[in-house]
């Protein structure tokens, strides 16, 4: 075998390893040529992976503020009932309040009207002093409503923010 070899001519070695050397060299391009394919569709996977996800994300990102729109929409308009009926106690009040007066001169006319023997003078010094109780009780009583209304609108406002601080937390 060994004489066989020598026949052949050295350049002919020389083509043959220059030949093995250029298909080793196509082998690693056929070779690159298919993980670069599989980088590209790795990279195209991974792309359309990550577009799903910030898709997903928004998605729930809307989802969770329309939620809080609804809890929030939900407080004010518990907030509102609780003014309306804070509003309609003070109207009550202020009824009750009207009829306290209304009675209260009622009374003072009667007793004037009873026929007192008290002199001329002293009828009307209690007279200017029931009017001046009449007109202090009405101010003290609009005063009151002021600040009983003041007092309610202020306490349902801070509820209705606490409430709704509790919803944008997550805590309600």
């Amino acid at each position: 075998m060994s004489a066989w070899l020598k026949l052949v001519p050295p350049w002919a070695w020389w083509a043959l390893a220059l030949l093995a050397v250029a298909a080793g060299q196509q082998l690693r391009v056929a070779v690159a040529q298919v993980q670069a394919a599989g980088a590209v569709t790795a990279l195209a996977d991974y792309k359309a992976e990550v577009a799903e996800r910030e898709r997903q994300a928004t998605l729930a990102d809307l989802q969770e503020t329309k939620r809080r729109m609804a809890a929030i929409d939900e407080v004010q308009k518990n907030a509102d009932q609780q003014l309306e009926a804070a509003r309609a106690d003070a109207a009550a009040a202020g009824s009750a309040l009207e009829r306290l007066k209304l009675r209260l001169e009622a009374a003072e006319r009667r007793s004037r009207d009873a026929g007192n023997t008290i002199t001329a003078q002293l009828s009307q010094a209690a007279e200017a002093d029931s009017r001046m109780r009449t007109e202090l009780l009405g101010r003290l009583g609009a005063l009151a409503q002021l600040y009983a209304g003041v007092a309610d609108e202020s306490r349902v406002a801070g509820q209705a923010c606490e409430r709704a601080y509790d919803v944008l937390i997550g805590g309600g």
